[in-house]
């Protein structure tokens, strides 16, 4: 079975051997392939896409100046939001991005919040390679789970994850933390927008 090339997944390995002060393994070493998704229907806790079955608790457009850059739309097991995983945050791109953008965005948004990980900078990179680069129609799944276990999805295929805990509240948070850059597009996400 061939390695997609954007499976690259951070090992835990490597948020230990920082935590322990040793050299962390390459990131080439952390090359995985994502368990398939597509078998028989999973329970909530399990990553799978889940978007044709789980109900959407809103949708926003994000629009930048005079551009429209994607549609988003979040799903969870009951419809609602209760401000934890598991949830699914789709993104349907309406313009062309190079993954170099795509990565800057998501430092950047990280920046406004104010968040810091030790792994920052390796997630960062690992994400300029997990992710392709994006066309118009291209859509980008992330998936979270209670347990903190994530995956990307790009247009409903498997792409791998980041193997640490700490990433998905962090990446998820860009859109649905209370402190997000973009708070009119959080609140129709969470439904907070419809009371």
């Amino acid at each position: 079975m061939n390695i997609s090339p954007w499976a690259v997944i951070l090992a835990l390995p490597l948020a230990l051997a920082a935590a322990a002060g040793e050299e962390a393994p390459s990131l080439s070493a952390a090359v995985s392939e994502p368990a398939s998704t597509m078998d028989a229907p999973s329970a909530p806790d399990e990553l799978d896409l889940a978007v044709d079955r789980w109900p959407i608790v809103g949708k926003a457009r994000l629009k930048v100046l005079f551009w429209e850059v994607y549609d988003s739309v979040l799903f969870t097991p009951s419809g609602d939001w209760v401000g934890e995983p598991p949830y699914r945050l789709s993104l349907h791109y309406l313009r062309d991005i190079p993954v170099n953008q795509l990565v800057e965005e998501t430092d950047k948004a990280w920046r406004q919040q104010g968040r810091e990980h030790p792994l920052q900078a390796r997630w960062l990179e690992a994400l300029s390679t997990l992710w392709p680069d994006i066309s118009a129609g291209d859509s980008l799944v992330f998936g979270l789970n209670a347990d903190g276990q994530n995956l990307f999805w790009y247009n409903g295929v498997p792409i791998g994850g980041i193997d640490d805990k700490d990433f998905g509240p962090l990446f998820g948070g860009i859109w649905l933390d209370p402190d997000t850059p973009r708070p009119a597009l959080r609140a129709q996400l969470v439904g907070a927008d419809s009371n």
